[in-house]
């Protein structure tokens, strides 16, 4: 993860902080490297979840065009005692939320697109020479 002074994991361990029932949340690129994590999330853990999420969002988009629905800006994996969002961040980058199943869904949702909107010019990746499945732009 990014030591450098762009880090952004204090906005990420303030959102899991401020909502009720997020366990972490880590932001990465298109080609599944973690940019930032929240407080409390490894090395190793940011980079299992940011790979895995990166390879299941590209797969849940390709399913969606497949399928006619179009763009996909989130997806959610659910669990018996947690539940994963996997979300369009900005261009290449995404962003992991591990939640707590006893969290109202509805109001993360809120305060993760109230996130992006805030924040997310800032949680673009910058192109590494290849081309990322991550582009688009948040509604």
């Amino acid at each position: 993860m990014s030591e450098s002074r762009d880090d952004l994991s204090w906005v990420l361990t303030d959102f899991a902080q401020r909502v009720a029932d997020v366990d972490c949340v880590v932001l990465w690129s298109s080609d599944g490297f973690p940019r930032a994590a929240s407080e409390g999330v490894s090395k190793e853990q940011a980079e299992d979840l940011a790979a895995m999420s990166a390879s299941a969002f590209s797969s849940s988009k390709r399913v969606s065009v497949i399928g006619g629905g179009g763009d996909l800006n989130k997806t959610v994996i659910e669990g018996t005692n947690r539940f994963v969002i996997l979300a369009l961040a900005a261009e290449r980058s995404g962003i992991t939320v591990v939640v707590n199943t006893a969290a109202d869904p509805l109001i993360v949702n809120v305060e993760l697109d109230r996130l992006l909107a805030q924040v997310g010019e800032h949680l673009v990746t910058e192109g590494r020479g290849g081309s990322g499945s991550l582009t688009g732009t948040r509604p």
